[in-house]
């Protein structure tokens, strides 16, 4: 059996076509496919583009395709599924099984292996999804970076600049980021940093990056980084108690899967959220993906078709992913 996997996010878009050993007959990774982001023509062009070469590179596998799943950022937004859809339908034989829904799912599954769970994604900006055996899906947070996104990489970010400003005031701890984030934008003295910020380029684009340097300087025993990551695990953890509270679920662990950039830091949350957890008697098991979100895409293709992967799956998509 063979599926078509997609995951079309806000900087790059992947799409394979595999079957359930995890061998893979065509791959494609293109640029961003958030219809959020992007004009709706060139959001379509990408989809065709994409489909295209997928096509070219196996036309025979191609034509086989059984199910596919398209794990998308920005189309529950748009309600853009049935845009979608009918692009893919171009292409793939109609008996063909074809889902589109939001890049969550595949995120979750990277990591549950199809399962259900809650999904707590940190990246540029930052959401938390539920997903039951009912499939049932609600979402808490991700209201966008002006008001919300607690936890993101930008969110971060701005508890950095505030500590750094906050400290030349005089009205905070003095702390090291300072000196880094000074380097960083090549700048003398905290005034300076205001025209950097406050520039032609979008407040994401600029101060999602500083998040990393929280870690850094963190690792360094520096309160004030420390104190940011351990409100930042508050606002991960008053979020993800709520999605919880707010589905029904089976009996036993409920895995919590961390995905994002902020979560490259695993050390930093995994433990923390833990005892959160457990000090709440709630049960919640945290963990990073064993996949990339490409790879639970490919786990929802043959869900679809009610296909139970081997064991060896991961091992094996995982290797030939990354040969290809």
């Amino acid at each position: 059996m063979y599926v078509l996997a997609i995951d079309g996010g806000g900087t790059k878009t992947s799409a394979v076509i595999c079957d359930e050993l995890g061998n893979i007959y065509a791959k494609v990774v293109t640029t961003r496919s958030n219809p959020t982001a992007m004009g709706v023509q060139y959001f379509k062009s990408t989809i065709h583009d994409l489909l295209q070469n997928l096509q070219q590179q196996n036309p025979q596998v191609f034509a086989a395709i059984d199910s596919c799943f398209a794990g998308m950022a920005g189309v529950k937004e748009l309600e853009a599924e049935g845009l979608v859809e009918v692009i893919l339908r171009q292409y793939i034989h109609k008996s063909a099984a074809v889902v589109v829904d939001n890049d969550a799912i595949i995120a979750l599954y990277a990591g549950t292996l199809g399962k259900e769970g809650i999904v707590q994604i940190a990246g540029t900006g930052a959401i938390t999804m539920g997903y039951n055996r009912e499939q049932h899906f609600h979402r808490v947070g991700g209201w966008g970076y002006l008001f919300d996104d607690e936890g993101s990489g930008y969110d971060l970010g701005v508890q950095v600049l505030k500590a750094i400003f906050q400290s030349y005031d005089g009205r905070g701890d003095q702390t090291t980021l300072t000196d880094v984030v000074l380097r960083y934008f090549s700048m003398e003295n905290v005034p300076q940093l205001i025209e950097c910020i406050y520039g032609e380029e979008h407040p994401r684009t600029v101060i999602a990056p500083l998040s990393k340097y929280v870690f850094d300087v963190a690792d360094k025993g520096d309160r004030v980084a420390i104190q940011i990551i351990e409100d930042a695990c508050t606002k991960y953890y008053v979020a993800i108690k709520a999605c919880y509270s707010h589905m029904t679920w089976e009996e036993g662990d409920i895995p919590v899967v961390l995905v994002g950039g902020v979560f490259n830091n695993k050390a930093y949350f995994v433990s923390k959220l833990q005892q959160f957890a457990q000090a709440d008697e709630i049960p919640l098991q945290f963990m990073v993906p064993i996949l990339q979100p490409i790879g639970g895409a490919v786990i929802a293709a043959f869900k679809q078709k009610n296909v139970q992967l081997g064991s060896d799956f991961v091992e094996s998509f995982t290797k030939n992913y990354d040969q290809e």
